[in-house]
Parts: structure tokens; sequence; C-alpha cells
């Protein structure tokens, strides 16, 4: 089935909005976060579906799986918080989240350098799948700041860590898809801005 514009979630649909959301209830706020980074990785799945950039596409792909990890990794942390079992952070938490990134990125170009063709259509997703992650980031910084839980205070810590990371790889993409020629690997940025 190809989708059309009207069947993509927009941003505002994510609700990822921090002050609709009392901080000090954990449960709640690991509810919400698991229900949107369900809501990323369906929107991320459509969008490498249909952007017609190939380094996009390949993005894109990229991230849906992330965002599946996120949502195994919330989902082990509710059960945890049920009574249902333990959550080792050490086997969750990956240090080295930008880096891995990065790395993912320059294999990316590097296999695709001159095959990359920028495109007007791609710039709607560009633009929702960035405030996508900036929003993921602020709200987990928030739910790191709010919990007494030194479990979940390091997940969340991590968690903003890997939106961090999700947000410059899709804006590292998007700008050497639009100038591959004049966008060079060591130049890259690789930390959230305002």
């Amino acid at each position: 089935m190809v989708l059309k514009e009207k069947d993509l979630e927009r941003i505002e649909d994510v609700n990822f909005n921090p002050q609709e959301v009392d901080f000090s209830d954990e449960w709640k706020v690991l509810k919400v976060a698991l229900e949107n980074e369900i809501s990323g990785r369906k929107l991320y799945a459509q969008y490498a579906k249909t952007v017609k950039n190939e380094l996009a596409k390949r993005v894109f792909i990229h991230l849906a799986n992330e965002e599946l990890n996120h949502i195994d990794d919330i989902k082990k942390f509710l059960d945890s918080l049920k009574g249902k079992g333990y959550v080792d952070m050490d086997k969750i938490v990956e240090p080295g989240s930008l880096d891995k990134t990065g790395h993912f990125f320059g294999e990316l170009i590097s296999e695709l350098r001159g095959r990359v063709k920028p495109s007007d259509d791609d710039k709607k997703s560009r633009q929702v799948a960035m405030g996508i992650e900036k929003a993921g980031y602020e709200y987990y910084k928030q739910g790191a700041k709010a919990t007494k839980d030194p479990q979940l205070k390091k997940f969340f810590q991590w968690l903003t860590e890997q939106e961090q990371s999700h947000y410059m790889l899709i804006r590292n993409a998007f700008e050497y898809a639009d100038n591959p020629e004049s966008w060079h690997a060591g130049e890259e940025h690789w930390l959230l801005e305002g």
C-alpha cells in the first residue's frame, strides 16, 4: 500500500508534551513514553516508505528499529514497577550512543556517496522527525530530573542521549543530502541545539 501525505502522523498527533504529564507519577511517565515511542516507530516506518531520498529512507529505517528497542526497554521497566522482574540497567544502557550513531552515519554516506539526491518532498519528514526527537529529549530530561529512583534516572538520562543522537542523525543526513559536495563528515555536530 502506498501511503499518502494525509496518512502520515503529524507532530501534534505524537503528543510529546512534558507540560501535560505529572512527572511525579513514574508509571504514567513511562506509559506516555511508551505510547510516544510506538507513535515514533510508526511514523519512521511510514516515512521510510514514502521519502524519495535513499539516505533519508535508510535513516528512517534505522530510527524505526531504534524506537523498537526503546519500546522493549520501556516495557521491561514497566514490568519491573509492577514487580514482574528486575531491570539490569547495565544491559540496557549502552555507552557511546553519539559515537555509534556517528559511525552508522559515516558508513551510510560512504556507501551512498554520489547517489544521494535531495528532494523537496522529504523536507516535511525532516522537520517532523527533528521535532519529535527534540521533544523526546526534553521529555526524558524532565523525567530524569523529577524521578527519585536512581535506576529510572539512569534510564531517562540514557534515553535523553538516544534522542540527541537521533536528532543529530536526522539533521546531518538531510544537511548532507541538501549539499553532499560541500558537506564534510569531519564537520558534523552531534549535540542537540537549543
